[in-house]
């Protein structure tokens, strides 16, 4: 029963979402308004997701959802580091590992929702590439998206990512990224790149669903 309670609210997150459109403000409810800001974001064994420890972020749906979140070269002529986020196309793909780490408070032990966050991916890189491992947004003027991209951390770019939860009981969740200095914040979502062939997270209308699961499973 708890599996198809999934499928049907996380199916309202994945209709297919148009190449170019635009995408709007999200409000985001202020911590009050939610029991659930005062439970640490758990992981899908219903353990709390430590700050600063590897994890992997999967699609919380499989088939249409894809797997996990993982960093590539998506442009194979380039030189430069590896700075693509994309969904792996297979259910049993879990990703690479992500690191967590509240942006307000580096020292926090568990990662709470609705708060900034910083993202990096925790791979080995070469030596030039080596910091070119945290989130941020760029806009690519050809497609008119706003992809997230890794690169080397700037406070105004890197720790302006929220996880919101989706559903208490399923330990599903979505993340958002709101504008320094504004209130506008975005849901961070999936778009299929036709001339990569590949999925990749970008602010859009319809947030990417997915469940965190510890590497060591």
């Amino acid at each position: 029963m708890k599996a198809l309670a999934l499928f049907f609210l996380l199916s309202l997150y994945l209709l297919p979402n148009p190449a170019h459109s635009k995408f709007n403000p999200i409000r985001l409810r202020p911590a009050h308004e939610t029991a659930s800001s005062e439970t640490p974001v758990l992981d899908i064994n219903g353990d709390e997701v430590r700050a600063g420890e590897n994890y992997y972020m999967v699609s919380a749906i499989w088939g249409a959802g894809g797997g996990g979140l993982r960093l590539v070269r998506l442009d194979s002529s380039s030189n430069e580091c590896a700075s693509d986020v994309i969904v792996s196309r297979s259910d049993f793909d879990n990703g690479d590992p992500i690191t967590i780490t509240p942006a307000a408070d580096p020292e926090a032990t568990v990662v709470m929702p609705s708060t900034y966050q910083t993202f990096r991916f925790n791979i080995a890189t070469n030596k030039l590439c080596v910091n070119n491992v945290n989130w941020g947004i760029k806009h690519d003027s050809e497609s008119g998206q706003y992809f997230v991209k890794a690169g080397e951390f700037v406070s105004d770019n890197s720790n302006q990512f929220k996880i919101e939860v989706v559903n208490d009981n399923l330990n599903a969740y979505k993340i958002s990224y709101c504008q320094f200095g504004t209130e506008k914040c975005f849901n961070v979502g999936r778009y299929y790149d036709p001339l990569t062939r590949a999925t990749r997270l970008a602010l859009s209308n319809t947030p990417f669903v997915f469940v965190i699961k510890p590497t060591d499973m």
